[in-house]
């Protein structure tokens, strides 16, 4: 039986065309980077109810005087909490990137600490409130290889 013989082929058009996708995915990532972005507005109003740093450390406490012209004044009872427009983060995402920020002048000594006031004369205390754990992390990585491999947001 000289001839005989037998073939496979593998018809890959459909293979092809989930490549394809998946390329197009990888160059735009911004479809998932909103959603991410939204996650994280979500985290930080958290760490404000919280009133703890993204490790999950606890911020530092207010001095008396402030609890105590806070209670005087009526003003929220909470820590970076005067007026409520801190915790009003806004998400902020492009085609590569993902997070979120405030657009208040003040928030950057809040978050990092550091001397502020005239002269530099005030001791403002560290209490971070945007930034990343662990957990946001894996959650982002989570949400984009759904992105890269299945397309879901």
């Amino acid at each position: 039986m000289a001839g005989d013989g037998v073939a496979y082929q593998w018809d890959d058009r459909a293979f092809q065309q989930m490549l394809k996708e998946t390329i197009g995915r990888v160059k735009n990532f911004k479809p998932v980077m909103e959603p991410f972005s939204d996650y994280m507005v979500t985290r930080t109003e958290d760490r404000f109810d919280k009133e703890q740093a993204p490790d999950g450390s606890a911020w530092q406490t207010l001095k008396l005087a402030t609890r105590m012209e806070k209670q005087a004044s009526g003003k929220i009872d909470k820590i970076l909490q005067r007026n409520g427009l801190l915790r009003l983060v806004h998400p902020k995402a492009t085609r590569d990137s993902a997070g979120v920020y405030s657009n208040k002048v003040y928030a950057a000594i809040h978050n990092r600490g550091g001397m502020a006031g005239r002269n530099r004369s005030a001791r403002i205390p560290k209490r971070e409130f945007l930034g990343f754990n662990d957990a946001d992390i894996k959650e982002f990585q989570a949400t984009v290889k759904d992105w890269i491999i299945m397309g879901r947001r």
